[in-house]
């Protein structure tokens, strides 16, 4: 059995999900960090995961793959015990065609839970935007009470003296 790297393995099934690292962390009940640790090769992935995974993922190179890397995770866990209980069968009832349901339904949650999170966004764009206009308009009327201020304040002003031959007199 060729050894994979499940950095790579995953790195490509989380493109061809066409989902974030944070997204997919949503879905397999992770961490972003672990999901980057895992596409960084730091850390694997445990069984659980890897299985829910391949849930996901529609047929094609990727799921052989992502296949091929549950096999071998699972003979590292328990080279002796698997073949005695039959873990490498389990996989079998994995191997149905792809229906597409469950990661249907998860895509629409994460679309609703994105549409949200956007229409929150806007709003708040929006306050701030009126906020900002608020604020830039009162700035304005600072800048003309400043101004009207200081003319009043010139006029008031005595104008200075000059000195004539001993004596000051005003201009």
């Amino acid at each position: 059995m060729v050894d994979l790297n499940p950095s790579k393995v995953i790195r490509q099934v989380r493109q061809r999900l066409e989902l974030s690292q944070e997204s997919l962390a949503r879905v397999l009940n992770a961490t972003k960090g672990a999901i980057q640790h895992w596409e960084r090769g730091r850390n694997n992935p445990d069984l659980a995961r890897l299985l829910a995974l391949r849930e996901l993922c529609p047929p094609g190179p990727e799921r052989r793959e992502l296949d091929t890397l549950i096999r071998q995770t699972q003979a590292q866990v328990a080279p002796l015990a698997g073949a005695r209980n039959g873990i490498g069968s389990r996989l079998t009832r994995y191997d149905a065609p792809f229906t597409g349901q469950n990661s249907l339904r998860l895509m629409k949650r994460e679309n609703t839970r994105l549409h949200r999170l956007v229409t929150r966004l806007e709003s708040q764009l929006k306050r701030r935007d009126e906020q900002l206009r608020i604020l830039e308009d009162l700035v304005k009327e600072l800048e003309r009470e400043k101004g009207a201020l200081r003319a009043q304040s010139e006029a008031q002003k005595p104008e200075p003296a000059t000195l004539v031959e001993g004596s000051v007199t005003p201009r």
